[in-house]
């Protein structure tokens, strides 16, 4: 396309709600240079690759006045269309999401790796208006064939990547990040962040760290759900809880269930998170369609915990799945082996495992309000 040809072709995305002051200064976002299109963002979005859009283009020129905005490029007035991230961007969820609903909800996710990063990013385009991530790890090479970030952002931190990717969905969106796990987070940081709109959701490496977060989810009174997968993601698993019924908490349900479940992996399921010096390793995170065909699931869970308060909004899964569920990927015991067995077919959801309060939940606070255990 020659230079004039786009010129004459620019067509402008813009902020209806554009700060006036940006007819004054340079304005920034994104050029395609293929389509002659441009999307200006607001000057205060901390968007990651956002451009000056003098530079690599015709010099662009923003005018305000009683008429509203104009658009020129050396010259050429350009076509020019506002957008309201507030009405635009979720629109099409109208009818299936309260958004305004949405918008207030809150997620800590702990852990930012093949799960959290893909559930993240997939709240963040149902609407889900608050984020606090939660990792300490970089990410690494051998990270892309299941993460949701690419090579560009090998070697930086996985919250800072993932928190970059919500904002180019929804600039909009709250995105704090604590580059740490989360049991060395200060929980008034955690109390700061949360309300009765919030839910933990438990991504990390073990099932000490889902412990953990679970407890604290507890005592601050903050609905909680866990994704995990075992190994080599020929099966997964969900726990959740909430605050507005007797329930047991994660640590409560699962102080028996080992004994009842001989075969289920002990010591971590979270084959995709820490994955330094894989081939010391007994297991195989996993394929990235397996990972996520466990964690979508878990997200239509998240979905209606976030929602379950909402009037209007009709569960996908809450009230039919059991607290803890397992999702099977494939029951060949050449993938998952011996405990592959425990499966009758291939994506078979087991919703009848019952679990129950532990012989030390008395104290937990997941009965009774009160710190962490």
């Amino acid at each position: 396309m020659s230079r004039d040809s786009m010129q004459s072709r620019l067509m402008i995305w813009f902020p209806a709600d554009l700060d006036p002051g940006c007819a004054e200064v340079d304005l920034h976002g994104f050029f395609h240079a293929e389509t002659a299109q441009v999307v200006v963002i607001q000057p205060d979005a901390a968007i990651a690759g956002r451009r000056n859009l003098s530079r690599g283009m015709p010099r662009l020129e923003a005018r305000f006045d009683e008429q509203g905005w104009t658009f020129h490029a050396d010259g050429w007035r350009c076509g020019a269309r506002p957008y309201d991230l507030d009405a635009d961007l979720f629109s099409r969820h109208r009818g299936l999401l309260e958004l305004a609903s949405m918008q207030s909800s809150g997620v800590i996710v702990c852990g930012c790796g093949s799960v959290g990063s893909l559930a993240a990013l997939d709240l963040a385009r149902s609407g889900v208006g608050r984020f606090l991530l939660v990792d300490e790890d970089l990410l690494s090479i051998e990270n892309l064939c299941r993460h949701q970030c690419g090579l560009a952002d090998v070697g930086r931190r996985k919250v800072e990547a993932v928190a970059d990717r919500i904002r180019q969905i929804n600039p909009k969106a709250l995105v704090e990040v604590a580059a740490m796990p989360l049991e060395q987070l200060d929980p008034a940081v955690v109390a700061a962040f949360s309300d009765a709109n919030t839910l933990m959701l438990a991504c990390a490496d073990s099932r000490r760290a889902d412990r953990y977060a679970a407890r604290l989810a507890a005592s601050l009174r903050l609905s909680f759900l866990s994704i995990g997968l075992w190994e080599r993601a020929f099966a997964g698993e969900l726990f959740y809880w909430h605050p507005d019924q007797p329930m047991p908490c994660y640590s409560c349900a699962l102080e028996g269930l080992d004994e009842a479940m001989p075969v289920r992996p002990q010591s971590q399921r979270r084959f995709y998170s820490n994955e330094t010096d894989l081939e010391a390793l007994a297991f195989q995170p996993g394929l990235a369609i397996e990972i996520a065909h466990v964690t979508q699931i878990g997200l239509k869970l998240a979905l209606d915990l976030l929602n379950r308060n909402v009037p209007s909004y009709a569960p996908r899964l809450l009230g039919h799945l059991s607290q803890y569920t397992l999702v099977c990927n494939t029951n060949d015991p050449r993938i998952g082996g011996d405990a592959a067995e425990i499966f009758s077919h291939p994506l078979q959801v087991t919703t009848s495992i019952q679990v129950g309060f532990g012989s030390s939940s008395q104290s937990c606070s997941c009965r009774a309000r009160g710190g962490m255990d």
